[in-house]
């Protein structure tokens, strides 16, 4: 009996040393080390200006300590998912088609460039961010705040983000945000860039190749006339690319006429605008397609 007793006491002992010796995980007391750029998931950040301010905030601070894959994962974020079906889900059919390069990354991928090296220079120089929401208080006047706003099928939240320098207290503007899926998206369709002329030698684009519109059959039909203005944006390699027509103030509000007009202007082809020398894209282009009744 003592020398079963004794037998099983040893095992036990035994058992005691090995599970003593084997470290057991505490995930309670595990500390998690934080990015030094704090910034929630696209999941959780919180749709208002100050959620949208934290995600600018930690690009710029990407941007000041050179961290550039940094800021790009954080641009690369702001890409709408699932982008084409969302934009026909969110706009009327002749306005998605026109404005498919915010999915395209023929064109997405060349202006994610371009706002990377903008929020490096904003990083650089200094000063304030200014945000806004546009659906709360949109800009006077049926501009292009008001024509985002005017063709959407769907709620949505949209801000405007903006920088303030001594030297430019009124701001200049950063861009549009729509809040999409949980997080901000970067509405590239509009124009951000104010390029800062010092030394350097800048030569505008020049049209090369201009497409008349075709008249729509229906409104011609019912003797409408009158003149659409085109927004667009010319590639580097002198394609136009985002042709979006805008109604109100005097234009055209004939949806087959814009349609017509951005088809139209689609088609130009440009000698590229030039840096010394280097061909840069041109952002913000306006034309006016005029359609006037012929007897």
């Amino acid at each position: 009996m003592n020398v079963q007793f004794n037998y099983l006491l040893k095992r036990t002992f035994t058992f005691l040393l090995i599970f003593l010796a084997v470290p057991i995980p505490v995930h309670a007391q595990e500390k998690t080390v934080s990015s030094p750029i704090g910034m929630p998931e696209s999941s959780n950040q919180p749709n208002t200006a100050a959620g949208l301010r934290q995600l600018l905030e930690a690009m710029l601070e990407a941007a000041k300590h050179d961290d550039l894959a940094k800021l790009a994962a954080l641009v690369k974020d702001t890409e709408v998912p699932d982008c084409a079906l969302w934009l026909h889900s969110m706009y009327r059919s002749d306005h998605a088609d026109s404005w498919m390069g915010l999915c395209d990354q023929k064109f997405r991928g060349p202006d994610e460039k371009l706002f990377i090296e903008h929020l490096v220079e904003l990083a650089r120089q200094g000063g304030r961010l200014l945000i806004r929401s546009v659906n709360d208080d949109p800009e006077p006047g049926k501009g292009m705040a008001w024509r985002m706003l005017e063709s959407l099928q769907r709620p949505l939240d949209i801000y405007s983000a903006g920088w303030e320098t001594s030297e430019n207290p009124e701001g200049e503007r950063i861009g549009y945000f729509m809040f999409i899926d949980g997080g901000f998206r970067w509405d590239s369709r509009h124009p951000f860039v104010k390029i800062r002329i010092a030394n350097f030698k800048i030569d505008p684009a020049r049209l090369v190749t201009k497409v008349d519109p075709v008249y729509p059959p229906e409104a011609a039909a019912q003797h409408i006339s009158g003149t659409a203005r085109v927004y667009f944006n010319i590639g580097a390699d002198g394609v136009v690319y985002n042709a979006r027509a805008v109604s109100g103030d005097g234009f055209s509000d004939d949806a087959s006429s814009c349609k017509a007009a951005e088809e139209a202007v689609i088609h130009w082809r440009y000698t590229p605008a030039t840096l010394d020398g280097k061909p840069i894209q041109s952002m913000g282009m306006t034309a006016d397609v005029i359609f006037v009744l012929k007897n």
